[in-house]
């Protein structure tokens, strides 16, 4: 029987980035390039390359604006999108509850300014955690700030790479019944811990309040349907899952996709226009105002077939067993302190040098071709609670390999100023 290669070196091949950017180092040996900051943004496989070359070669055109074949075939193609992230989601969601954004923060955005017109006002309270992302927090302050609400944050209990979590003990206080919004991320994108969403919707959820759930660094690994849970809103961006950048998804439920008005304004999200005043389209295309990511949507199209080729699950325990494997690595390390939980389930592992600043060891680890992040990662209330000013972290992907592991770890024991 052939031995099954673990996925990172089955997957390795399919991404070109990575053949394209291996260097050769002092000693002259090649210094292949170890990338470990997929939880900004993932490498991008052949396959969707291809899938959008193809499109701009052969099927470009705008869509819903032409009765010619190329609009026609472009429309077809932009709305099978649109249907195949339904699927993605689950059997629950349909296509017509799929918006095409910019992103999860342009998703976020819409939700905010929308629900700050319609059931948030000056008796309200809005519910965040405090280790959010500035997409998922910073969007509801200046909803609290219009509508002068009260913004509530779920504070952290346990210590830094043992138990560090959200407080259900004060959530379940903060989450009361003049709560009109909860919004939280799925997994943290610094510490890449998995927050206890059905706990935390079930409590929205006895008070009447909507959840809003940012799927960023989720969608690759978790094959949960949200909407089961609950959850009345989700958003995710295409190139954290290796799709492109430029275009994200917004899924809302049957009643809050009828009630959210909308966000911009412009050609292809009107029905009816005066000179006296305008009437809007109903489903998505209310949220989907002027040209829309043509291209990105087939890309991204591209990278749910490959992804669910590949298997969601696959990837996740692949990804774990890596982030443990460089969790332990750092441990032996003298002066580096973990801040990420240890449940198995992490993918991201974020930690800092005592001797190093973070920007310094990051550019350190640039001379051994390693590619990491290093900063507050947009989260600068967490950092502030962690007693730090900046952090790295390494997070791990379908083409990552246990190679990466060892060679970061290598190049941070022999990182040194001076």
């Amino acid at each position: 029987m052939p031995v099954s290669l673990p996925l990172g070196m089955q997957t390795r091949s399919e991404f070109p980035i990575f053949a394209n950017n291996a260097r050769m180092g002092v000693e002259g040996r090649t210094q292949p390039l170890v990338y470990l900051d997929s939880a900004v943004s993932a490498q991008k496989p052949r396959a969707v390359i291809n899938a959008m070359s193809h499109f701009l070669e052969h099927d470009y055109g705008s869509v819903h604006r032409g009765a010619y074949g190329l609009s026609v075939r472009a429309s077809q193609a932009y709305e099978e999108v649109r249907e195949r992230v339904a699927r993605f989601l689950g059997p629950s969601v349909s296509a017509s509850r799929i918006i095409f954004t910019r992103g999860t923060t342009e998703s976020l955005n819409m939700l905010a300014s929308g629900l700050s017109q319609t059931i948030v006002d000056a008796g309200a309270r809005i519910v965040v955690p405090l280790m959010e992302h500035h997409a998922n927090m910073v969007p509801w302050q200046q909803a609290a700030l219009r509508t002068e609400c009260e913004l509530a944050y779920i504070p952290m209990v346990g210590k830094a790479g043992e138990a560090l979590c959200l407080d259900i003990e004060k959530a379940r206080k903060l989450i009361s019944r003049n709560t009109r919004v909860v919004s939280l991320a799925h997994v943290g994108n610094v510490l890449g811990q998995v927050n206890p969403v059905k706990e935390i919707t079930a409590l929205a959820k006895a008070v009447g309040a909507l959840v809003v759930l940012d799927c960023a660094q989720s969608m690759t690994c978790f094959d949960d349907d949200p909407f089961s849970w609950g959850v009345d809103a989700l958003a995710f961006s295409a190139h954290k899952l290796y799709g492109p950048s430029g275009i994200g998804v917004l899924a809302l439920s049957p009643a809050l996709l009828e009630s959210l008005p909308p966000f911009l304004f412009g050609g292809g999200m009107i029905s009816n226009v005066t000179l006296e005043g305008s009437e809007w389209a109903g489903g998505p295309a209310r949220f989907e105002a002027g040209t829309p990511p043509i291209v990105e949507a087939v890309g991204l199209g591209a990278a749910l077939t490959w992804l669910e080729e590949k298997g969601r699950k696959a990837i996740h325990a692949h990804s774990a067993r890596l982030a443990t494997r460089f969790r332990e690595g750092l441990q032996s390390i003298k002066g580096i302190e973990v801040y990420s939980p240890e449940t198995g389930e992490e993918t991201i592992v974020a930690f800092r040098h005592e001797a190093l600043h973070a920007h310094d060891l990051a550019t350190l680890l640039d001379g051994s071709n390693v590619a990491m992040r290093a900063g507050h990662h947009c989260a600068w209330p967490l950092v502030r609670f962690l007693g730090v000013d900046a952090l790295l972290r390494a997070s791990f992907a379908a083409y990552s390999d246990v190679d990466d592991v060892d060679i970061a770890l290598d190049a941070i024991k022999r990182a040194r100023l001076g």
